[in-house]
């Protein structure tokens, strides 16, 4: 894309100063060098710290890997900030992604205020970004959810299904990110890819990666609900709401039918598309295993 790679420049060649004989700096000049180089050090450390209080966010880290940052909360919005950073979720996922992949660069993942709740990766500027109003959204759609069903008690189930979420939604994006930096083939939808990317990541990682997978698939199910179907969007880059919640399900059947057979009780997966989700689940491993096998660290 014109514009991403920048050519390098090479500076002007330095001149060669003579040298003087080894054993012939007098003290005053070696205390001057090191007064130098301690003030040289301290505004190296400055610069970083600076940052902290810039408008594009708090940078944890500078590697090459994905970085997580966050930007200045909006008004309304130091609560939502507070929950995402608290918990740590941008930085769980992403530390499991950073020791199982070598990255060719930085991706920085930046929670910021945006002018809408969103959450998507900036090809641009290699950037994943998370949106605190958008962690406001997904948190008062689960507030509406609970409170129908639980009356005020649900506020830890709240907190959990949001955070979940979030952490679904850090790998989605992570998807987009290596499929563009890493050049990686995919069939049919990117967004379809990326969902999947979150499923074979998440469902390993165990209970917590399992109830995180649920709550995308919860939540995906909520917006379905609210949103008429007259204008629902077939020809979308996202599959409907509805169909993404459906294979989150059949994703998490198919892992291990036993343990999940109430997704079929409960109709969350239907009778036919339960007989092929081993099969769905296995083919979605074997393909990610395939794509991410040049990138794995060694060791």
């Amino acid at each position: 894309m014109p514009g991403r790679y920048a050519t390098d420049t090479l500076p002007p060649a330095r001149p060669t100063l003579p040298r003087p004989p080894a054993g012939r700096y007098p003290r005053r000049a070696v205390v001057g060098t090191l007064v130098g180089l301690t003030v040289a050090l301290l505004c190296l450390v400055a610069v970083p710290l600076a940052l902290l209080d810039s408008d594009e966010g708090e940078a944890r880290a500078d590697s090459r890997g994905f970085v997580v940052e966050y930007g200045k909360a909006g008004r309304g919005e130091g609560a939502d900030r507070r929950l995402l950073e608290g918990a740590g979720v941008l930085e769980k996922a992403t530390d499991r992604l950073n020791k199982r992949l070598v990255l060719p660069s930085t991706i920085r993942v930046t929670a910021r205020s945006c002018p809408d709740a969103a959450a998507h990766y900036d090809l641009e500027k290699s950037r994943i970004e998370i949106c605190y109003s958008f962690v406001a959204e997904v948190r008062e759609l689960f507030e509406r959810s609970v409170r129908d069903a639980e009356g005020a008690e649900g506020t830890e189930r709240v907190r959990a299904k949001t955070l979940g979420v979030l952490t679904e939604t850090v790998y989605h994006e992570a998807a987009h990110a290596l499929i563009d930096k890493l050049g990686l083939p995919f069939t049919g939808r990117e967004e379809d890819a990326a969902d999947q990317f979150a499923a074979y990541h998440l469902i390993p990682q165990g209970r917590h990666g399992r109830a995180a997978l649920l709550a995308a698939a919860e939540n995906f199910a909520l917006y379905a609900e609210d949103t008429d179907p007259a204008d629902v969007d077939f020809g979308g880059e996202h599959s409907p709401d509805a169909v993404r919640a459906a294979a989150y399900y059949t994703y998490l059947y198919g892992s291990d039918p036993k343990r999940h057979a109430r997704l079929v009780d409960d109709g969350l997966v239907g009778e036919e598309r339960a007989e092929v989700a081993e099969g769905e689940y296995r083919a979605l491993r074997r393909g990610w295993r395939v794509l991410l096998a040049p990138h794995l660290r060694q060791g």
